[in-house]
């Protein structure tokens, strides 16, 4: 055999082991991308347009030892044939900063 035969399926197994064990050290997708741990679920937006379907959602993380807790965004878009997922890392203060802008938005 070649070495290609044995080099391909070592780094795929490698990533998706990488992949796998962020998955379950942090408890969700979510937290193994942000490197973090949802302490709680705030809420939750979802915005339906023709065949995608689309949810924000926001939680209060809990990050690793020595880092500062910070906000997460998640948007989800479902189609018939695929899914995304982008999650976004915010501060506290960028939180805020979001929210105030929303509210000036909204008026």
């Amino acid at each position: 055999m070649d070495l290609f035969s044995y080099v391909f399926p070592a780094i795929f197994l490698l990533v998706v082991g990488r992949f796998l064990y962020g998955r379950f050290k942090h408890g969700s997708w979510t937290g193994s991308f942000l490197r973090g741990r949802i302490d709680r679920t705030i809420g939750e937006v979802t915005l339906s347009s023709g065949f995608v379907t689309q949810t924000l959602t926001v939680h209060a993380m809990r990050a690793q030892a020595g880092e500062e807790d910070f906000v997460a965004m998640t948007l989800v878009a479902k189609a018939l044939l695929g899914a995304s997922m982008h999650p976004y890392k915010l501060t506290k203060g960028q939180a805020r900063e979001l929210a105030n802008y929303l509210a000036q938005a909204a008026k």
